[in-house]
């Protein structure tokens, strides 16, 4: 009797664990998501799917971030720092103020110096939970995909009816 107590606790607790580590896999972006295409504005420019096309007026050219080689910590650094000679904005107001972006002041990086969006500064966990979402959603994914598209959009969106039903 003894035992069979034990093994049914012991099978409780395993299926349990289960379900608890397949619900920690479908982790909730919602947050990342909202600061990613409205705070930081990032879908502008590096497009909904992250893709580098940008939205309609953007002139496109941003880094696709489905090839992005960055580990997160880079991501971070890039949100925060911005790319100096480049078009991609610093969202750390006091960015370049000290040598928290690549060693770097503003008296080092002179006109190569990132703009700084207005409205649109970040703190470090909001920089922090867009490239936790760029990792999951977008870098090393591949073409977009109907269900990524649905996802944004809403199932059956005329939008993603040219997406292909799986990654080629």
């Amino acid at each position: 009797m003894r035992v069979t107590r034990l093994a049914t606790t012991i099978a409780v607790g395993s299926a349990m664990a289960a379900t608890a580590a397949a619900a920690g896999a479908q982790e909730d972006y919602s947050y990342a998501r909202r600061l990613y295409l409205d705070k930081a504005q990032c879908s502008y420019c590096h497009g909904w799917a992250g893709d580098g096309a940008g939205e309609g007026q953007s002139n496109g050219g941003a880094a696709n971030l489905r090839q992005s080689r960055l580990n997160r910590a880079q991501l971070v650094t890039t949100i925060l720092c911005g790319r100096p000679g480049t078009a991609m904005p610093h969202f750390d107001e006091l960015a370049y103020s000290d040598k928290r972006c690549y060693g770097m002041t503003e008296a080092d990086v002179g006109k190569l110096k990132p703009s700084l969006p207005p409205g649109s500064t970040l703190q470090p966990r909001e920089a922090e939970a867009i490239a936790d979402y760029v990792l999951a959603k977008f870098v090393g994914r591949g073409a977009i995909t109907r269900a990524e598209c649905e996802e944004s959009f809403g199932k059956g969106a005329r939008a993603c009816s040219d997406q292909p039903a799986k990654t080629p």
